[in-house]
């Protein structure tokens, strides 16, 4: 898989992306002058108060320090929280509203006339600073911003949103915006101030808003019907897995239906005969930072397992070994030293396709034409007509062909425009195909990548797209956060119902890794050394994608699905029967109420998806399936399709 690298994009319009997915920093201003507010913005949902002079904690540590406030809801993945105050701050004071996560934590701090926000990561022995001895814990500030007000600060509000930032308003006017990855789950107050003086500060948190929305699901609409879900496992990883794993391993794909074995064969090292095609040792080697080596290699046990689960196989090769390369000079003269030989490339697909079906019972399903490498458009034509005679050839009509998969989104559009210039080889291809990292570009917002995927659908021409490589590479996002898994599964939304995806593969499924953060964003499982060599979950990514794959089973359309709300994300599917699911992905910052109009359905299982919930059963709640809560980015599936359960989840 393609390390996110920089590359010459000729297309104008991701440079205008790429700058506008950073949040915009405020205008340099020496003082802000404050709107006034009037009343509060809604009820109380806790009060607080703090006494100047009044008894100190007396608790471990802080024996000096003013009792905090401890607010004791656990924040949602995006929220909105507000502190209206009843008082003027004091002077000489300061007021630290503290919110903390798994791994890092923000500090707004206000004064009189000053508004202060702090970033800081307390997740690793080596944020320790020897400056700063008095500190029993490693913390390192990563970004502080500070401005000065004037005016009466009343309302101080918070929102942690979908464009992975944090704003910070005060009366409502904003006045600091960061960007933030990381995840926030608990608050709390300090006030700071002098002893020598009587004042009392009181306030309150506000009551958070919940909004209304309508959902409407119109069954007649169909669009595309489903293949499935699943991706490509480092069989080195999977081979390092106990007996013990390995089960486990099994159970939780049947249980995510991750049943797609997009398979990464060996390519620059397989020897002309293929006799060393499941050869650990000849694995070609992916040098991931320091972690050890995932390579390419085949297991037709594998793939005859994911085949007994009734999945299904694709095959495709990436850096083809030198036997199956040529020199080639191309219509503008260009010398390409290692294009590809088709003949002797078409020969090789048409072999594993024989080993498969001697091995396993049946040849891949669908097979692609090259991963990611770029052809002379002679030879990339030429790979296609060729591939798809000699299959016919040797017996495997059957066999479906996607195009070769570019990298990037933009890349696929281009790909799939050249292959469209010779009718006979467009239509040889059963499937359009493309890898989505540029979407990484946009990130921050996504709705900027629905051009690029509408000329992507636009492109594909009708016909099926299957969406091979997902998963972020990007070292800017690799972090183990659920808002950043919410930003991927809005990507996994618009997939479905802008590219009419039939379906979804992440990058990798299992990878053998030390470093945390890299196996967090690349893969979805990751081997536990420290239980025994079994699977565990990398990060969120896998509930995250489990909020679609759980229910969306093969064979199911995809109908259509309206919101009333552009934050509120739904799409729906059925499979003619009996069998219907509802997603919903609520990316605003306000909990929605939603209301279902979906004639004649009426879901029993529903589950939740959020950084507390991993695809939790809320099953008891059917009775009101028409009528449901979503959260701030909690991720909500209502269906009829039943799952398997997954032991100890």
């Amino acid at each position: 898989m393609l390390f996110f690298r920089k590359v010459g994009i000729r297309l104008a319009t991701l440079l205008v992306l790429l700058i506008a997915s950073a949040p915009l920093p405020l205008a340099a201003q020496s003082v802000v002058d404050l709107p006034a507010v009037a009343a509060p913005s809604s009820a109380a949902a806790q009060d607080f108060s703090f006494v100047t002079d009044g008894p100190l904690a007396l608790g471990w540590g802080r024996p000096a320090e003013l009792p905090r406030i401890y607010f004791h809801d656990a924040l949602p993945a995006l929220f909105t929280r507000t502190l209206g105050f009843n008082d003027e701050l004091p002077a000489h004071s300061k007021l630290s509203w503290i919110f903390t996560g798994p791994q890092a934590g923000i500090t707004i701090e206000l004064t009189p006339n000053s508004l202060r926000v702090i970033q800081r990561y307390y997740d690793s022995y080596a944020l320790s600073s020897s400056t700063i001895p008095s500190t029993t814990y490693p913390e390192k500030i990563e970004r502080e911003d500070e401005i000065n007000y004037q005016g009466s600060a009343r309302e101080l509000t918070v929102i942690l949103d979908s464009h992975l930032a944090v704003q910070v308003l005060l009366n409502g006017k904003l006045l600091i915006q960061q960007t933030c990855l990381f995840d926030l789950s608990r608050h709390q107050l300090l006030l700071t101030a002098p002893r020598d003086q009587h004042a009392v500060f009181s306030g309150a948190l506000l009551t958070p808003q919940v909004d209304e929305a309508t959902v409407t699901v119109s069954p007649g609409e169909k669009h595309q019907t489903m293949l499935g879900f699943g991706g490509s496992p480092s069989i080195p990883a999977y081979a390092e897995l106990s007996a013990e794993g390995k089960q486990r391993y099994w159970e939780i794909l049947r249980a995510y239906n991750l049943l797609i074995d997009r398979e990464y064969p060996m390519g620059a090292r397989l020897k002309p005969d293929m006799s060393n095609l499941e050869n650990l040792d000849d694995a070609s080697p992916h040098y991931y930072g320091a972690n050890f080596p995932n390579g390419e290699v085949s297991d037709f046990a594998y793939s005859a397992q994911t085949r007994a689960m009734g999945g299904s196989v694709i095959y495709e090769m990436w850096n083809l070994p030198e036997w199956a390369t040529k020199s080639f000079t191309d219509s503008s003269g260009k010398v390409w030293p290692h294009a590809a030989n088709p003949e002797v490339y078409a020969n090789a697909v048409v072999t594993y396709c024989k080993l498969a079906k001697e091995r396993t019972g049946a040849p891949p399903e669908i097979v692609g034409i090259q991963n990611e490498a770029d052809e002379p458009q002679e030879i990339a034509l030429e790979m296609v007509r060729t591939l798809r005679k000699e299959l016919d050839f040797a017996g495997f009509s059957s066999v479906k062909i996607h195009m070769a998969d570019a990298s990037y989104l933009y890349g696929g559009v281009e790909r799939a425009k050249q292959l469209q210039l010779d009718p006979d080889v467009w239509k040889a291809i059963d499937y359009a195909a493309s890898h989505v990292y540029d979407f990484q570009q946009v990130m921050a917002n996504p709705d900027l990548y629905d051009d690029l995927l509408e000329q992507m659908h636009a492109a594909s021409e009708g016909k099926p797209y299957l969406s091979t490589e997902i998963c972020v590479n990007d070292p800017r996002y690799q972090i183990p956060s659920y808002r950043v898994a919410l930003a991927v599964g809005q990507l996994y939304h618009k997939n479905l119902t802008i590219l009419d995806s039939v379906a979804l593969l992440y990058c990798w499924l299992i990878l053998d890794v030390e470093q945390p953060t890299f196996g967090a964003s690349r893969s979805l499982l990751v081997p536990d050394r420290s239980h025994g060599d079994v699977p565990a979950e990398s990060s969120y990514e896998l509930r995250v994608l489990g909020s679609y794959s759980r229910h969306i089973l093969k064979g199911m359309v995809r109908v259509g699905a309206a919101s009333s709300n552009p934050d509120v994300l739904v799409s729906a599917f059925d499979d003619g029967k009996a069998g219907s699911t509802i997603v919903i992905l609520n990316r605003s910052v306000n909990a929605q109420h939603v209301a279902i109009h979906w004639p004649e359905r009426q879901w029993d299982q529903i589950e939740r998806t959020s950084p507390y919930l991993a695809n939790a059963d809320s099953s008891a709640d059917a009775s009101h399936s028409r009528d449901v809560v979503v959260q701030p980015g909690e991720i909500v599936t209502l269906s009829t399709v039943a799952t398997v359960a997954l032991a100890g989840h």
